[in-house]
């Protein structure tokens, strides 16, 4: 028997960055209840982990990270039509503090993706994120679980194997964190690494000014590979331990405090994490540690490494999907790729 569980962001009226189409969203939620599937939440997850989950042909876990406002809005009266269940993997770094009133699609701001999370971060406004009283609705709504994606969202540096170009061309939202500075032309953009998997680094002054004087792309990404050591870790293992455990923590304490509620499982932000991050994870209490790995759900999956598959934009890409990860013949042939 196996398990898939989809990964959502955001749904919104029109598909965008990070969001799929509340259209297209309800369409596969009506092809899950029309083929069988039976939705699940982490209590049942940890059933089926025990040997003690009834058996079914088909089950699914929905899960939407991060804390957006357009998922009570828009995905909250799609998963009711259908008695769907779902889980929300709340960051608490992102909430929205200052908001109280329950939004509705007349009051909500819709603003890009990316935009957002910069703005959310950095402590410049959260509006597009849920606040408490939403949160709140939610769980009361029986759609949802609540469980904790991390009372932070940033990434640092950590290689220069993949550069994927070079601000301001190509910007990114943790840039600014990432460099312990304003990001400044010819800064690169890479596989930034999430600071609850990852020591905080910081990239050398000396390879920050080769690149503020470099005159092309090529001779930047030259001085990037070339460069001996081009990040600088900031933390001891001991620091890092303690941060990580902190923010764990906090994300635990607050979602227990107002919602009243403990979290057993904790969605690892960009889906990364360490051996370190997983000890320190379970040391806080979490029971399931869930991932960004794309597979489906089986007898052999630990508890420790939870894969997921992003769910895709469109209805076809959705059935797709659920096609080749609901067969263990199609799961190997993918998995040789």
């Amino acid at each position: 028997m196996n398990i898939l569980i989809l990964a959502y962001h955001r749904v919104l009226p029109k598909p965008s960055s990070a969001a799929v189409s509340a259209d297209v969203f309800e369409r596969q939620i009506a092809y899950l209840a029309k083929t069988g599937y039976r939705t699940i939440g982490t209590e049942e997850l940890a059933l089926f982990f025990s040997g003690k989950l009834m058996p079914h042909d088909k089950y699914a876990m929905l899960t939407f990270d991060d804390g957006w406002g357009d998922n009570l809005i828009w995905a909250t009266p799609i998963l009711r039509r259908y008695s769907t269940k779902a889980v929300l993997a709340l960051n608490t770094g992102l909430l929205n503090a200052k908001g109280r009133s329950i939004r509705s699609d007349l009051t909500y701001e819709i603003i890009d993706s990316k935009k957002a999370l910069e703005d959310a971060v950095y402590g410049r406004g959260a509006r597009p994120f849920l606040n408490w009283n939403e949160i709140l609705e939610m769980h009361n709504s029986g759609a949802w679980e609540i469980q904790a994606h991390g009372n932070s969202h940033f990434g640092c540096y950590s290689s220069f194997d993949k550069i994927k170009g070079f601000y301001p061309e190509k910007p990114h939202w943790t840039m600014e964190f990432a460099l312990g500075e304003p990001p400044f032309p010819g800064a690169p953009k890479v596989s930034f690494k999430s600071i609850l998997s990852n020591k905080r680094t910081v990239m050398s002054e000396d390879l920050k000014d080769s690149l503020r004087k470099a005159s092309s792309n090529t001779e930047r990404i030259k001085l990037c590979q070339e460069h001996q050591s081009p990040v600088k870790v900031l933390e001891s293992d001991e620091e890092f331990e303690k941060r990580i455990e902190e923010d764990m923590t906090a994300c635990r304490r607050t979602i227990l405090e107002t919602l009243g509620t403990e979290t057993s499982s904790l969605f690892w932000p960009w889906g990364q994490y360490s051996d370190t991050s997983i000890r320190i994870a379970k040391k806080c209490g979490f029971k399931m540690l869930f991932t960004m790995e794309k597979d489906a759900v089986t007898e052999k999956t630990s508890p420790d490494m939870i894969p997921r598959i992003a769910a895709p934009a469109t209805l076809a890409g959705f059935k797709k999907q659920l096609a080749i990860y609901s067969s263990n013949i199609f799961r190997k042939i993918r998995n040789l790729f």
